[in-house]
């Protein structure tokens, strides 16, 4: 079972939510979630389930000796153990090399709704905090049982960090504003999924296929592929923030706009916010926080959370040569930054972003080469294909959504625009919330209907 299909936000989430109101105690909220956590994870392999609880008491009992251990080498030994068992984990879950596919205990149907890589970033979290300090270890393994299994960010984060859920976990209210918000920002993230990200990928296919290879579809067809993995990364996270809500969570965003105010660098940290953050602690705990040491830590980082997505030669190159960018920037330009204007570095980050991150489209070295090469014209016969004309215009209303979206200062304006007429009178406020409800209502009915529709196929 995964996010955006109908079986899930159409079943699992309003029996999930509504059955949560039967009892006010934070104890039966929480058996729900993990009743609801459960179906969600074992819908793939139930065999998953057993690998998932198994996990959690190994979390208990070595963050209860971590707790009594962290101030000697044992704790750190002990760290390292965890470390080494979600890895494990997230080798056999995430990217399933150990069993063929198609055997019994394959678990690949069950890698995507069980988000491997947050859920051993999520266990690991616990057991370092512990260690650091940041929180106690939990005594209670139900409470500990609802942090890991909890389905919410099992898919694209957020890492939410113990000591941040477990006030909520022992005690929590769902407000009506919690509901709306999290319905509201749950249909948003189905929208970027269902109906955004399809567009992008369309324009991707009729930009970068080979045979119709052109200079403006290499450019075009390269952008519209990073559209297409922001717009999926977001939506999951919006999703998941919206879940939380209803749930009475409320998690950080593990997502920020797209800024180029710090170079390359705050670029990349624009999405999985969370998860650099506990890398950066980890990293300033055991590396020093020198500058170089801080450097260095942001290349071994973007190496170790490349492979974290896929181990892969391609996946290692991109992770590394952004590490080495981002060595750069630190240790040179990171005085530099403030007096750049903002034009040039937008102009910086785009070209450096555009050939590094579109490593990850190429499994092959000559594709990835060929397409360098189209950039600049060299194998072209003509600038545009017929189907990239056909795609963009056939797309062109979603583009323009799109970018609203993303161009922050265009966001900004339409809803600082939108807020000023709200406040012009009880007449004007009403329409505005109407159209919102309207707007939103079409983004959930459109969803739902493409998905259906791609369900009869």
């Amino acid at each position: 079972m995964v996010f955006n299909e109908l079986i899930f936000f159409l079943g699992l989430v309003p029996i999930s939510v509504l059955c949560s109101f039967f009892d006010r105690s934070a104890e039966y909220k929480n058996l729900i979630l993990v009743l609801t956590s459960v179906i969600f994870v074992s819908w793939g392999k139930p065999l998953a389930v057993l690998l998932i609880f198994l996990t959690v008491i190994s979390e208990y009992l070595l963050g209860l000796a971590i707790s009594k251990t962290r101030k000697n080498p044992l704790g750190v030994v002990l760290l390292l153990a965890d470390l080494a068992i979600n890895i494990c984990v997230l080798v056999l879950l995430g990217h399933n090399y150990i069993f063929p596919e198609g055997s019994a205990l394959s678990l690949s149907t069950s890698v995507i709704p069980i988000g491997a890589c947050y859920y051993t970033a999520k266990g690991f979290s616990y057991c370092f905090d512990v260690y650091a300090g940041n929180c106690k270890a939990e005594k209670n393994i139900f409470c500990l049982l609802t942090y890991m299994v909890c389905f919410h960010s099992l898919m694209a984060g957020p890492v939410v960090r113990y000591g941040d859920a477990e006030p909520l976990i022992r005690q929590r209210t769902v407000t009506g504003k919690m509901l709306n918000d999290g319905l509201v920002r749950f249909i948003i993230g189905l929208g970027k999924n269902v109906i955004l990200a399809p567009a992008f990928t369309t324009i991707k296919l009729a930009g970068l296929a080979h045979a119709d290879t052109t200079l403006a579809g290499s450019w075009l067809g390269m952008l519209a592929f990073l559209g297409e993995c922001w717009f999926s990364f977001t939506g999951l996270c919006d999703m998941a923030k919206g879940l939380g809500l209803l749930s009475g969570f409320e998690y950080e965003d593990n997502y920020r706009d797209l800024s180029v105010s710090q170079l390359l660098t705050g670029f990349v940290r624009s999405a999985n916010t969370t998860l650099i953050r506990l890398f950066d602690d980890v990293f300033a705990r055991f590396g020093g926080s020198s500058t170089f040491m801080a450097s260095l830590g942001a290349l071994v980082g973007c190496g170790l959370i490349a492979l974290w997505y896929h181990i892969s030669k391609p996946f290692a190159a991109v992770g590394i040569a952004i590490g080495c960018v981002l060595l750069v920037e630190r240790l040179f330009l990171n005085k530099l930054c403030q007096k750049i204007p903002a034009v040039i570095k937008g102009i910086y980050v785009f070209i450096l972003t555009l050939p590094l991150l579109g490593g990850l489209y190429f499994a092959r070295l000559a594709d990835y080469k060929h397409w360098l090469l189209s950039l600049v014209g060299q194998g072209n016969e003509y600038i545009l294909s017929i189907s990239m004309k056909n795609a963009l215009l056939g797309n062109i209303f979603l583009l323009i959504v799109a970018f609203v979206v993303v161009c922050v200062p265009v966001r900004k304006l339409l809803t600082g625009s939108i807020d000023r007429l709200e406040h012009r009178g009880a007449q004007a406020m009403a329409v505005c919330r109407l159209t919102k409800t309207l707007l939103t209502a079409a983004v959930l009915f459109v969803s739902v209907v493409t998905l259906a529709a791609q369900a009869v196929r």
